[in-house]
């Protein structure tokens, strides 16, 4: 197994932080629009975010139009000036996003709890019932790469009998760990492109707990440091020390 240890040049294209919750019933997505002059030196790109729902019918056998219903406005995305730190106010919950590059947990998960503080004065939730960490990742291959368990230590195996070029896969599985009560899901895939020597491997990582919060319980601080472990646990239990090397 690798030790887990801080990677200089880690791999992470995008890190969220996402609190998902039940919403007080007179709650509109246009309250939060008075958010903007508190973060206008931060985050001063905004753009409305808005549902819509697509409803798909078979009458006697035959395929109809799908019916969209426009949902109407949901929440608002404030975007740093570079775009790479989007916080999403949403009716259903809040999310920070942060995109390459990725700087650390630790200068991350305090923009989140601070703008969580923000979301709870004017969202007034009733609990949180989904806190989630997740993390993508893209891990580079050196050209002409046909072995991908030198990579990954749960590669997709071919029968020994059949041609062993590959170029796409998809996995996916949810991890429970019952101690902590917090699962993950776990998908691998190889990026499509055309230049066979360019081949990429997505690693998504979504670890959360599901279960029913107070908005002021200090457990949802410490959920989220159990989610950031079990998330970490995965992603050096799935990268063999061939790959996490390229990235100290």
């Amino acid at each position: 197994m690798p030790t887990p240890r801080h990677l200089q040049n880690a791999p992470i294209t995008e890190a969220i932080i996402d609190f998902r919750v039940k919403a007080r019933p007179d709650l509109r997505a246009e309250d939060f629009a008075g958010v903007k002059d508190q973060l206008s030196n931060r985050l001063p790109k905004l753009e409305e975010m808005r549902g819509l729902q697509a409803t798909f019918q078979v009458l006697k056998g035959k395929g109809q139009p799908p019916l969209v219903q426009d949902l109407g406005l949901q929440g608002y995305f404030f975007k740093s000036q570079d775009e790479k730190v989007i916080a999403q106010f949403r009716i259903d919950g809040f999310t920070l996003n942060r995109l390459r590059p990725y700087t650390s947990w630790e200068d991350i998960f305090p923009q989140a709890m601070e703008l969580w503080r923000l979301y709870l004065r004017v969202a007034k939730p009733v609990a949180v019932i989904r806190p989630a960490v997740r993390y993508i990742n893209h891990i580079p291959l050196p050209p002409g790469t046909d072995k991908f368990e030198n990579y990954l230590r749960a590669a997709p195996a071919i029968p020994p009998e059949l041609p062993q070029y590959v170029s796409s896969f998809l996995t996916r599985v949810t991890i429970h760990n019952p101690e902590d009560h917090v699962a993950a899901h776990v998908t691998q895939a190889l990026q499509p492109t055309t230049d066979v020597q360019r081949l990429t491997i997505i690693l998504d990582i979504d670890a959360y707990k599901e279960a029913e919060l107070s908005v002021e319980d200090p457990a949802i601080e410490r959920t989220f440091m159990q989610l950031r472990a079990f998330k970490n646990m995965i992603f050096f239990n799935s990268l063999t020390d061939q790959a996490l090397r390229q990235f100290e």
